[in-house]
């Protein structure tokens, strides 16, 4: 009778998931605005994220190797009806060694993992999941909680797609496909337009004229996305046709590392 153990371990499991989620939220409570956190020693670090928010890290916080649900290192706040808005928070670990996250209720396979510098260009291509950890060497180790906006695809997902509708206040769609989340988000601002200018330019490494052509397919597509908002089959086409143009206009190589974030 090996399920009877399985399926009491899982119930405790998600219990102590869900204390950690509820120390979470009274601990970061009176961080519902980015001055309360400034005044707390947060800051804002890298670029705002379509499907994350801006990260206020807090220097002393990040560098400890403990896991403290009621005080994460990380805050993660994005403009929702004209404001900054705290929507949710995420734990900072270093890990030595080829050590792995720390032990405790949220499963292993939740967390991810950055290395290098916290620059611009190296964030990007961390959240893009795109850096080769060898093991060796220090890494950070990032779970990411979504206490504070509900993300459907989970609570410990890494991107919250509700987030983009959020930020325009739309409800999410039946059809509201992370294709249309995303290409929503390109088109709501010149946020989302800078932002993908910046991904493609970090990750595809193209070359000077591949990426004067990007940007102007991007400036392209920008403009066709602001059009189509908030019709989710039309957002999905516009990002696809964003993608097939980026695909002609570079070299094979630059595709292959591209294609990853597409």
């Amino acid at each position: 009778m090996i399920l009877a153990p399985l399926l009491l371990l899982t119930a405790l499991q998600g219990t102590a998931l869900d204390d950690f989620l509820a120390a979470a939220r009274r601990g970061t409570a009176r961080f519902q605005t980015p001055d309360s956190a400034r005044a707390a020693g947060y800051r804002p670090v890298g670029p705002d994220f379509p499907g994350m928010g801006r990260h206020w890290v807090h220097p002393s916080l990040i560098l400890r190797d403990t896991l403290d649900a009621a005080a994460p290192p990380v805050l993660e706040y994005a403009e929702i009806a004209g404001r900054l808005t705290l929507v949710g928070v995420a734990y900072a670990v270093l890990v030595r060694d080829g050590g792995q996250p720390p032990q405790g209720p949220a499963p292993a396979e939740s967390w991810h993992f950055h290395q290098g510098t916290v620059e611009e260009e190296s964030f990007l291509r961390s959240h893009a999941g795109l850096h080769e950890h060898t093991g060796e060497g220090p890494k950070i180790a990032v779970l990411h909680a979504w206490i504070w906006l509900d993300n459907p695809d989970g609570v410990l997902a890494t991107d919250n797609w509700a987030l983009p509708y959020a930020r325009v206040g739309f409800p999410i769609t039946p059809h509201g496909s992370r294709s249309a989340a995303r290409a929503l988000a390109f088109g709501a601002d010149e946020g989302g337009r800078t932002y993908m200018e910046a991904l493609l330019h970090a990750v595809g490494q193209p070359s000077d004229d591949e990426m004067t052509a990007l940007i102007a397919i991007v400036r392209r597509h920008h403009a066709m996305a602001r059009a189509q908002t908030p019709n989710a089959l039309a957002l999905e086409a516009c990002w696809r046709s964003l993608w097939d143009d980026v695909k002609t206009s570079v070299r094979p190589e630059v595709w292959e590392r591209l294609a990853a974030v597409r």
